[in-house]
């Protein structure tokens, strides 16, 4: 039986995979094109340099993502019959002040409420008499269903079980986070290698050896990773992220390659 996981880990995951896949692909195109120059220090640096601005950079990009989310997400959770409710409720002391008109409003949004019910129209307007015969009958009903939605409309915004939660700080930290481990593994190998040759296919490894075991072990992690979980789909999760970091990859060295071959024959 799986396990069901925390939204904060769904949550960091998410946030450290797109920094990790970005820290992997782009870090280790710049040191690949670099490697053709022949210098080892020359790669650390730049390689090194790229760290530090991806990293900030990614960072800043997803505090400010995950803030926006903030507004947007409470401006979601407010419909319509919410704000008839404030409209018509904006002097809730004064009860017996409340006019015609806010009568047919609260009726008309109580026979709305009775809708997913299904019921028959007689039954509807029966319920509707019963209520308008009663003192304060409608008003009463309003009221609660203000109360009740106001108070669902809490507790989704603070973060449901369907609702991953939303932490700008932290967000933006996790990219970051993921950023920096993705990019120094690429980098790793040129400060050991005797050659830069040697380290650029050190590098090679390391890269789709990370994406592989990290795509494997995400999704071990977020399906709970009891016995019986199906080990052939978290390695086919791990292929799939190896193939498409291998891409970006390869893309990238690709641009540099062209472009260095131009300067060539520029020259």
């Amino acid at each position: 039986m799986t396990k069901s996981r925390s939204p904060l880990l769904i949550r960091f995951l998410s946030d450290f995979t797109l920094g990790f896949s970005d820290g992997l692909t782009v870090p280790f195109a710049l040191t690949a094109g670099l490697s053709s120059l022949g210098r080892t220090d020359t790669v650390i640096y730049a390689g090194l340099a790229e760290l530090c601005a991806g990293s900030i950079s990614m960072g800043i990009g997803g505090y400010l993502s995950a803030k926006d989310e903030l507004p947007s997400t409470t401006a979601e959770n407010q419909d319509g019959d919410e704000e008839e409710l404030k409209g018509m409720l904006r002097y809730e002391g004064e009860r017996e002040s409340i006019d015609e008109k806010n009568k047919e409003a609260q009726e008309m949004l109580v026979r709305r409420h009775l809708e997913p019910l299904a019921l028959p129209g007689w039954m509807v307007t029966d319920i509707v008499s019963t209520l308008k015969d009663r003192p304060e009958g409608l008003y009463d009903v309003v009221r609660q269903l203000n109360s009740s939605r106001a108070a669902f409309s809490v507790e989704e915004t603070s973060g449901g079980a369907d609702q991953l939660p939303v932490w700008p700080l932290a967000s933006g930290l996790s990219i970051s986070l993921g950023y920096v481990i993705g990019g120094t593994i690429p980098l790793l190998p040129y400060f050991f290698a005797s050659t830069v040759g040697l380290g650029l296919r050190w590098s090679i490894a390391l890269c789709l050896v990370a994406l592989m075991s990290f795509g494997a072990g995400k999704s071990w992690l977020l399906r709970g990773g009891d016995a019986s979980s199906s080990w052939m789909r978290c390695i086919w999760e791990g292929v799939q992220m190896l193939i498409l970091g291998s891409l970006a990859a390869l893309a990238s060295v690709v641009c540099v390659t062209l472009l260095g071959a131009s300067e060539e024959m520029k020259r």
